[in-house]
């Protein structure tokens, strides 16, 4: 969101996460006094603050670096005045929680199953393809799915979220049913790589979006639950089509699974439903493209992520094949994906709440080192003991990485406009992630003689330059908003 010589199993970030955390709690700029809101009735709802200290550039007087700062602090402090309350709960809320939730559990789930059709591609319809050439399914599938997330951010933030999902869950159904038909690489390729690529940019990023508008105080945690249906259904599929190969055949198992899918999508189209924001003064894309690109720290906290997601998706791709050489339990190897996601499940719910209180920065970054640490780890990890703590710990970590990567995105917004545009900038990055990590790995696996030192050492090296980045991209944070919860 695979058991061969390589074998990918996609995770997200469900996504990820991934969730989109926290814009400001208190959206006031460094070196700025908050207006107090007008005292409301419905004391249940989050009211984000204005400013109204003058912020103009001085004439005459500073460097050009100080009257650009100057200048974004403007911008922001419109944009800021126009924010709209959150409701903080309420049905809608709920039920869109609920609805993103079922949606990254039947789409997310299933891409976090690949593992299991890379193993299965590997030993019958692919058997005379090398397995670096199979992985390619499962991360241009991934690449397809976040990069086609720019667009689908900026059709959520034009109000479209409600088509979006109809059109995401016909697709999806679409390419399910075909992919129980198919049985040739570029039958395959289109159904599983392009279709259900397609799909689940269409549905994921703005299913998290939504939940995003109706709160603020517990966005990260409401987030974590919605990223957290990936681990469900993560858990499920991965058992349920181990079970049904057999019994079922490819196309009889995958098309039970479509059946399950089809009731749960039609469940989560019914329930969802978007907020309607208060009209707000019509802000030009390039303009507030502009803005967005000249912050610093939106760079950092991209360039952090995809090292990070570069690495996160290794283990991911090519655990099942290493847990069954290992020597490890047997079952435990075969079961692999299914506790790295029963780990990931709690991670994910946990970290939202801790994020929702000390900021989304300050746990996503210790959670990368985690990552980073453990993906050297797996070399180590060549025991049943052994392996059934790397399982849990790397589960743990990619969980809350996931989960509470894409609120540092979101927590550089200045208006809810904005984060379906950053959600799509931010996620365009793990897509190139999750398109050049597992073959990168693969060749380096190839090229070693199936030695899983190389990819290990590769993909560990990049989730620390990403932890690095990512804790640059704090520090300008929490300079911006003079402080420490970030």
């Amino acid at each position: 969101m695979s058991s061969a010589l390589t074998t990918p199993a996609p995770a997200p970030l469900a996504l990820t996460s991934s969730a989109i955390a926290q814009v400001p709690s208190s959206l006031t700029l460094e070196g700025e006094t908050p207006v107090p809101s007008p005292p409301s009735s419905d004391s249940g709802r989050t009211h984000v603050e204005s400013t109204t200290s003058s912020l103009s550039p001085k004439k005459g007087g500073g460097s050009e670096e100080d009257l650009e700062k100057a200048e974004m602090k403007e911008e922001e402090t419109v944009a800021r005045a126009a924010a709209p309350e959150f409701p903080e709960g309420g049905a809608r809320a709920y039920f869109a929680v609920a609805g993103a939730t079922i949606v990254m559990a039947t789409t997310f789930g299933m891409s976090n199953s690949f593992g299991v059709f890379q193993s299965y591609y590997n030993q019958h319809q692919l058997a005379d393809y090398p397995a670096s050439t199979i992985a390619w399914i499962g991360s241009v599938h991934l690449f397809i799915t976040f990069s086609s997330s720019l667009l689908s951010g900026m059709l959520f933030d034009k109000g479209w979220y409600q088509y979006q999902l109809a059109f995401g869950s016909v697709l999806w159904l679409l390419g399910i049913f075909m992919l129980s038909l198919s049985t040739t690489y570029y039958q395959i390729f289109l159904s599983h790589s392009v279709c259900l690529g397609i799909a689940l940019g269409s549905m994921f990023s703005p299913s998290l979006s939504t939940c995003a508008t109706y709160f603020l105080k517990k966005r990260s945690l409401m987030l974590g639950i919605a990223a957290a249906g990936t681990a469900i259904g993560a858990i499920i599929f991965p058992i349920m089509l181990e079970n049904t190969f057999e019994s079922l055949g490819f196309g009889g198992a995958v098309r039970a699974v479509g059946y399950l899918m089809a009731g749960l999508l039609a469940i989560a189209n019914l329930i969802t439903r978007p907020r309607q924001l208060p009209p707000r003064p019509h802000v030009p894309m390039l303009p507030m493209l502009g803005r967005i690109v000249r912050q610093k720290s939106m760079w950092l906290v991209c360039g952090g992520s995809f090292c990070v997601m570069t690495g996160l998706f290794i283990p991911l791709f090519y655990i099942v094949a290493y847990s069954k050489g290992s020597g490890a339990n047997p079952t435990l190897a075969k079961y692999s994906l299914s506790v790295i996601n029963a780990a990931a499940f709690f991670a994910r719910i946990i970290s939202g709440i801790i994020a929702d209180k000390c900021g989304s920065f300050n746990t996503v970054i210790p959670s990368a080192g985690l990552l980073a640490a453990m993906i050297f780890a797996m070399l180590g990890a060549n025991t049943t003991v052994g392996l059934a703590f790397f399982l849990i710990l790397f589960g743990c970590a990619q969980g809350a990485v996931i989960s509470v990567s894409a609120g540092c995105y979101f927590s550089l917004a200045t208006h809810p406009s904005e984060l379906g545009l950053r959600g799509g900038i931010g996620f365009f990055f793990v897509a190139v992630a999750a398109l050049i990590g597992s073959p990168i790995a693969g060749a380096v696996l190839l090229a070693a003689g199936n030695n899983y030192v190389a990819p290990c050492c590769f993909g560990g090296a990049m989730s620390t330059l990403g932890t690095l980045l990512l804790v640059l991209g704090r520090q300008t944070q929490v300079k911006r908003r003079g402080s420490n919860r970030v």
